[in-house]
């Protein structure tokens, strides 16, 4: 749900979002970082979710999912002088 709201900035505030593709995001994005509950439930939901998917994988796949990093830690460090 979105709400439409009418408010007055500062001079250099509106010309920032006059620049910017999509004020509406822009303000979204900034008051959103500024909420630091509402910032710390979005990475504990994130946190959660995460836990639930890796819970759920099954010996195999952890397995396939070591074995994938362990080629590309070989691929990445193939050419490296150390």
């Amino acid at each position: 749900m979105t709400v439409k709201l009418s408010i007055s900035v500062p001079d250099d505030v509106a010309a920032y979002l006059q620049s910017q593709g999509n004020a509406s995001a822009a303000v979204v994005d900034a008051v959103r970082r500024v909420q630091p509950e509402a910032r710390r439930a979005r990475q504990r939901e994130a946190a959660q979710t995460y836990g639930a998917y890796l819970r759920e994988r099954s010996a195999a796949d952890r397995a396939e999912e070591r074995a994938l990093i362990e080629q590309s830690n070989d691929i990445a460090l193939r050419d490296a002088q150390w």
